[in-house]
């Protein structure tokens, strides 16, 4: 992937949060007004071009609802023109139709992605909090597939859908799909702890997900699950039955597993708020300064956060020393949202790198030994 993309001045992925709710998104028929803070058309334009200077693969329209952002087709269609790959991410309060649909498949949308939280109804609707949601969506799914428009799914998932992950593989199975993307949840301010799977729970959801990825017939990838990545070298070092963890790493590098990049895409994310303010990550609340007053390159290319983030040697504690830190590297926005230090160790991993179970292998034959 390095040898492809130079990661210092080109992104692999930028977002942009075309719209927000102050009362959040939790009815079907309310539509968040546009408000003051947010990027007018002019601007959103500008945006759209200053992106394109960083020619990142692919760019994602977000937002409660991008949808009901007034001249979204349009704006699609302009990031298209600008040789970008948009890609737009629904919420469960998007309505989507036949017509909306054909609509972003004439404005040259690349890829639709829908937000999926169950197997079922029952799941779904209750997580989302908009009951008929899960209906809704599978019947949006069938237009897109209808009209040959590729489908992403997005799943947000934690303790109250962790045992959902095997059913929901058999869902998506029934529809054309190229990607699913898997998000493990990062705590907000006010968010209570109570939906954070632990670490042995991040483990066994990766199993599953592993599982998962060996049978269907598309991509799946993880989302602020960094770790998954020294999971899946794990497994693919025990099926070779290679004695040596590090064997594994070349082999990655050079053929790469569908759906796992091999580096930490939060080292080359961009991500601009509905205000302009411009984040490595949603969920990474220090911005870097603002498309109205910087150039969106100078500060994805020179600013100190995005530098630091690129940097492996800025990571502490396990982090800094495990053998996988230039490919995994942790959630950096769960480590800021536990510990307000973006680069402490993840905490959501089981795995102790080789030097710390060398000391610890140390210790304990001092122990004896006194």
């Amino acid at each position: 992937m390095n040898n492809i993309i130079d990661l210092d001045s080109q992104p692999l992925i930028a977002t942009w949060e075309t719209c927000v709710s102050s009362v959040g998104c939790r009815d079907q028929n309310f539509r968040p007004a546009s408000t003051k803070l947010e990027l007018n058309d002019n601007e959103a334009e500008q945006l759209i071009r200053d992106v394109a200077e960083l020619k990142p693969p692919v760019f994602v329209f977000a937002g409660d609802d991008p949808l009901s952002r007034d001249g979204i087709f349009s704006l699609v269609q302009y990031a298209a023109s600008c040789n970008l790959h948009p890609v737009m991410l629904l919420t469960p309060a998007s309505v989507v139709t036949q017509q909306t649909i054909a609509d972003l498949k004439s404005a040259s949308l690349s890829r639709i992605a829908f937000t999926l939280n169950g197997a079922d109804s029952r799941c779904h609707d209750v997580i989302s909090g908009i009951p008929g949601s899960f209906a809704r969506t599978l019947q949006a799914i069938k237009w897109a597939n209808e009209r040959r428009l590729p489908v992403q799914i997005h799943t947000e998932i934690g303790r109250r859908n962790l045992a959902e992950l095997t059913a929901m593989g058999a869902l998506l199975q029934r529809y054309r799909i190229t990607l699913w993307s898997v998000s493990f949840p990062v705590p907000g301010p006010d968010d209570s702890l109570k939906n954070l799977p632990s670490a042995t729970e991040f483990e066994e959801a990766f199993q599953a997900i592993y599982m998962l990825a060996q049978k269907v017939p598309f991509k799946v990838k993880t989302i602020e699950a960094q770790h998954y990545r020294r999971y899946v070298l794990q497994q693919r070092t025990r099926s070779r039955s290679l004695a040596a963890e590090n064997s594994a790493l070349a082999p990655f590098s050079e053929t790469g597993i569908p759906g796992v990049l091999p580096i930490n895409e939060g080292m080359a994310s961009i991500y601009i708020t509905h205000n302009g303010d411009v984040l490595a990550s949603k969920f990474l609340q220090v911005p870097a300064g603002n498309v109205r007053r910087d150039s969106l390159a100078h500060l994805y290319r020179n600013a100190p956060i995005f530098q630091s983030l690129r940097n492996p040697e800025n990571l502490k504690g396990k982090c800094g020393t495990c053998e996988y830190k230039d490919m995994c590297g942790g959630s950096r926005s769960r480590a800021w949202a536990l510990s307000g230090d973006m680069f402490s160790q993840e905490e959501s991993c089981v795995y102790q790198p080789m030097p710390v179970r060398r000391m610890m292998e140390q210790l304990q034959t001092e122990d004896i030994a006194s």
